[in-house]
Parts: C-alpha cells; sequence; structure tokens
C-alpha cells in the first residue's frame, strides 16, 4: 500500500524557482500531495501555481493570512489543515531546492525501517554555478565542498544528527504532530525543531540517496547574514533547551569552538611576534602530526562531494581558501555570541 504523502513548499516571492522545483515534484517515483504555502507574495508566484494546477489536481495553493512568522509560520498554518486528514508524512522544503525524482521514494522507505525515526533529511547538495564571475566561483567552490563536509558529518552521526536541515526533509506524521511542528519565533526552525525531536525521544538520519539541490548565497553580504541567521539561532535554541541528553553535545562543541579558537589566535599572534622581532622558533612534532591528521581527514571526506571536479581537489589540497574561509565562519559565530547573549534584535 503507498504511503499518503503531503508536500509543503513555502513560498515568498520565488517566481523563478518554483515552477521547476513543482516539476520536480511530479516527477517522483511515489505519488504525492503538493501543497505551496504562498507566503505575502508580490511577484508571479501564485499567477504561475494557478496556471500548473489546470493540469494536475495534485497541486494546491493556501495563500497565507497574517502571517508574520516567515516560513515557519507559513508552514505551520498548512499543517494545522492536515490534522484530520491521512497522513503518513510530511515533506518539508525550500520553494528554491531541487530534488531527484527517487528522493521522496528514498525518504520513505528509511522512514518505514524503523518506527522510532521522526524525520529523515536530504543530501545536502548546492545547485551548480554556471557563471563567469571569479569571486562568485570560488564561493560557490567552497559551500559545495562545505556542504558535502556537513553530509560527511551527518553520516558519522546517523540516527543523531545536529540538525534535519529544511532545504528538504520527510517528517514522520505522528513525530510531527507529537512535538506540536514549528516554533514561530526561532530564527533556525529546522535545529529547534531537531530537538524537539531527541528531547521526545525519537531518532532521525540522513539518507544520502535521497538527492537534492539548493541555491547559496554568491556574494558575501548574503552569505553573512545567512549563516549569521543560522549560528545565532542556534545558539538562542540551545539557550532556550538548556542543558539536557539532547543538547549536551551540542554545548560541548561550542565550549570546545572557542577552545580552539583560542589556541589558534594565541599560535598566530605567537608566530608573528616571533617572526617580527626575528626570534628562532619551529613547530612541536605533536603540533605538525594533528595537522597532518587534520589535513588527511578533510582530502578523505571529499568522497562526499557529489560531481567531484578537479577544482574541488585543488581547493582543498591548496588549502589556504577554506582556512580564510574558516575564520570567516568563527567571526560570524564569535559575532552571533553576542547577538543572542545580548538579546539584540536580528532580522530573517
Amino acid at each position: 500500500m503507498e504511503p499518503n504523502i503531503f508536500i509543503v513548499i513555502p513560498a515568498h516571492n520565488e517566481q523563478d524557482a518554483i515552477e521547476k522545483t513543482i516539476n520536480d515534484l511530479l516527477n517522483q517515483t511515489l505519488p504525492v500531495n503538493i501543497v505551496v504555502v504562498a507566503d505575502n507574495c508580490t511577484d508571479k508566484t501564485v499567477p504561475i501555481v494557478k496556471n500548473l494546477q489546470k493540469d494536475c489536481p495534485a497541486i494546491a495553493l493556501i495563500e497565507t493570512v497574517n502571517n508574520k512568522h516567515r516560513k515557519a509560520g507559513a508552514i505551520n498554518q498548512v499543517l494545522q489543515t492536515l490534522v484530520n486528514k491521512n497522513v503518513d508524512a510530511v515533506l518539508l522544503m525550500d520553494a528554491d531546492t531541487r530534488i531527484d525524482s527517487k528522493a521522496i521514494e528514498e525518504g520513505w522507505q528509511t522512514l518505514s525501517q524503523d518506527s522510532q525515526l521522526a524525520a529523515v533529511c536530504s543530501r545536502a547538495g548546492v545547485v551548480e554555478y554556471h557563471g563567469h564571475n571569479p569571486w562568485k566561483w570560488l564561493l560557490y567552490k567552497l559551500q559545495k565542498l562545505e556542504y558535502a563536509m556537513f553530509d560527511s558529518q551527518r553520516v558519522e552521526t546517523l540516527e543523531r544528527i545536529k540538525v534535519v536541515h529544511g532545504m528538504a526533509a520527510l517528517h514522520r506524521w505522528t513525530a510531527l504532530q507529537q512535538v506540536g511542528f514549528y516554533d514561530e519565533g526561532n530564527l533556525v526552525e529546522d535545529y529547534e525543531l531537531t530537538l524537539r525531536y531527541k528531547e521526545a525521544g525519537w531518532k532521525v538520519t540522513v539518507n544520502l540517496e535521497m538527492q537534492a539541490w539548493t541555491d547559496i548565497p554568491l556574494s558575501l553580504r548574503a552569505l553573512w547574514k545567512q549563516r549569521l541567521r543560522w549560528l545565532r539561532g542556534g545558539v538562542d535554541s540551545l539557550r532556550e533547551h538548556g542543558w539536557n541528553k539532547a543538547t549536551k553535545g551540542d554545548i560541548l562543541n561550542h565550549f570546545l569552538f572557542l577552545v580552539f579558537t583560542a589556541l589558534q589566535t594565541y599560535l598566530l599572534v605567537l608566530i608573528f611576534v616571533m617572526l617580527s622581532e626575528g626570534i628562532p622558533w619551529k613547530l612541536n612534532p605533536w603540533l605538525i602530526a594533528v595537522i597532518t591528521t587534520s589535513y588527511l581527514n578533510s582530502l578523505y571526506r571529499l568522497k562526499y562531494v557529489k560531481n567531484l571536479r578537479w577544482s574541488d581537489v585543488v581547493i582543498r589540497v591548496f588549502l589556504i581558501p577554506e582556512l580564510i574561509y574558516s575564520w570567516f565562519q568563527t567571526v560570524v559565530m564569535l559575532y552571533a555570541y553576542c547577538l543572542s547573549f545580548s538579546k539584540a534584535n536580528q532580522n530573517w
């Protein structure tokens, strides 16, 4: 018997992407019910969806009413309408996500094999950049490698992954109802929902055969804004939930991040002072061993990069671009701590 799966797509001014996204869903190997949530749209998103509805009754369109809570609020308005319906699972995905034709079938196979699984998320792929701007190309490459690292970390923590990401994830309907849908006041609703799943005793996982790709920011300003929202929202969630079985690992990782950041900063300052003063120095063999192990590990993780190119390998081998990128992320993280603990207002 085929499962009854609903797909909820929140769309705010997504006229450039929505038709491609819906067509991907219409080509799935499992039958699905598609619900597009037009959230305060001022472009042609609604007319495009209405035009697609003429040929496909499986597409439903809901326009949000007085929604002030962006993606989480839009999705929750739809989920409330499903409460009394026969639903097995709900795929929550972004309107700019491209999805493989077997993705939902793969997700359902994983979900149906373990009754304790609340949700399974897709591979975190990125939409390929076809332009010729070298700066955008580099940002694309760095994020492509970064997203593959996310996948490798999820594989290493199966059934207890850090976050069921929002780009494309299949949720068991009973689990989603139990925890109460999305928290509308959180900047990273997917991470907060993952914490509530874990606190309620559910497991969460990833299926790398459930393939999906998302658009990524290709300017430093947009990337800063996205990552600041992610990181600040994560800190807010941990502060809200406090120390418990589900959060202790992530909280400890934040302490380790601060310790390693302090050590790296100290080491860089020490090297700079010694070089500027002409003081002779040499690297400790233990430090060389740690750096070498970390470097080899990063090369090994290239196996998780989908459609690996020679340029991806060169960037990873050369090391410096990713080192600079990691320090950019560090600065964003430190600023996120400041915003969270000062309780400063932050826009989406």
